[in-house]
């Protein structure tokens, strides 16, 4: 197995690994989580990759969630697919379920079918920003808490959600600005675009104020690293450590979706 590092922010391409293969998953196992926790997203091209193969890989990393409707263990993100989701619309940086008490801990997507004109997944580094932090800032964050929140109901992901914008029912979730990793222990800057709403216990312009120096630190050009999508890739990443984000999609899109974490949450659609 080799492991070629992709950017200084964050990401590698591994190589010689067989998701096909039980044995060739089982034998490079330890070298997979080793390669997972330092560089938090790993590339694989595997051509005609079954579903029970994306699942065999992700447990690796922890229990696989099942979203789907019908027991299959994945979903489709997908702007042609029915049962697909997201549709054609950019989506602002976020961590999976960052608006419950268990965001989910990795995901997977493999590209089943990508259009010809290129889309990426963006990925900033959570890590990697808390440790570049200038000394004001992280004493400023240090014990913090904020607001994460969610309408799960068909929502644009171009645009931040606000508690003011959603309905009093709206599931939300506070976790600490400075999060500790679960693993590593590392420090993570858990604050997005999409769906932190504001620190808790500071009037609003403080918060937004702070927020955008946590941001500033998370989306600097250099903490962030964007993948070009060909079909074929296998995509696994720590959903802690790692914002994701992309922009609007041109074209037939596919990916196939299968999560590791300990709860699942679904979008209301026709609302």
């Amino acid at each position: 197995m080799e492991v070629q590092p992709l950017s200084p922010a964050l990401g590698a391409r591994v190589v010689g690994v067989d998701p096909a293969d039980p044995d060739s998953v089982g034998r490079h196992a330890p070298a997979l989580r080793a390669a997972m926790a330092e560089h938090l997203l790993l590339v694989l091209s595997v051509p005609d990759l079954a579903p029970a193969d994306q699942r065999r890989l992700a447990a690796l990393f922890g229990p696989v969630a099942d979203e789907s409707a019908d027991g299959s263990g994945w979903t489709l993100v997908s702007n042609v697919e029915e049962g697909g989701r997201l549709g054609d619309g950019a989506y602002l940086f976020h961590s999976d379920l960052e608006f419950t008490e268990a965001p989910l801990r990795y995901l997977s997507l493999y590209a089943l079918e990508v259009p010809r004109t290129p889309t990426h997944t963006r990925f900033a580094n959570g890590i990697r920003a808390a440790a570049h932090l200038d000394a004001t800032t992280r004493a400023d964050l240090a014990g913090r808490t904020a607001v994460h929140v969610f309408p799960l109901v068909d929502a644009r992901g171009d645009r931040r959600f606000r508690l003011a914008d959603l309905d009093p029912g709206a599931p939300r979730a506070v976790h600490p600005l400075l999060l500790e990793h679960p693993e590593t222990h590392a420090t993570i800057l858990y604050a997005t675009a999409m769906q932190t709403d504001s620190v808790v216990g500071l009037p609003e312009a403080q918060s937004e104020a702070l927020l955008a120096r946590a941001w500033e630190a998370a989306y600097a050009p250099d903490n962030v690293f964007a993948h070009e999508w060909s079909t074929g890739d296998l995509l696994l990443w720590d959903n802690l450590a790692l914002q994701h984000a992309r922009d609007e999609v041109s074209g037939r899109r596919t990916l196939r979706r299968v999560p590791v974490g300990t709860r699942v949450a679904h979008l209301r659609t026709g609302v």
